[in-house]
């Protein structure tokens, strides 16, 4: 797996964590991942250092240092809040159908 240039990785996360919408980020067990029409990439621990790997045209880079342990929390943050986001609207959505019922004459 060739590396991935710690400059590199570092503008790339920037990137990610600018717009996290637009990458579909999931957590789970193995570390977290996301993905956008051009790359995909993979966050996660192994042992005391984290890798950050990211594929593109089906080659894959990797960036091992312990700076990345910040960063997975920093995603893992940012997904929290967008799931609580989307649950948010979800609330909103019903609340308003109900409010619309209830005032709907028989």
């Amino acid at each position: 797996m060739p590396n991935l240039k710690i400059q590199e990785a570092k503008l790339l996360f920037n990137k990610i964590r600018s717009n996290p919408k637009s990458y579909d980020l999931k957590t789970s067990t193995e570390g977290i991942t996301g993905k956008d029409d051009k790359i995909s990439f993979k966050l996660y621990k192994s042992g005391e250092k984290s890798t950050f790997e990211v594929t593109i045209d089906g080659l894959t880079f990797s960036n091992s240092t312990g700076e990345w342990n910040n960063a997975i929390i920093m995603l893992e943050n940012i997904i929290h809040k967008i799931e609580k986001e989307t649950e948010n609207n979800k609330v909103q959505l019903a609340l308003d159908k109900l409010k619309k019922y209830l005032s709907e004459e028989n």
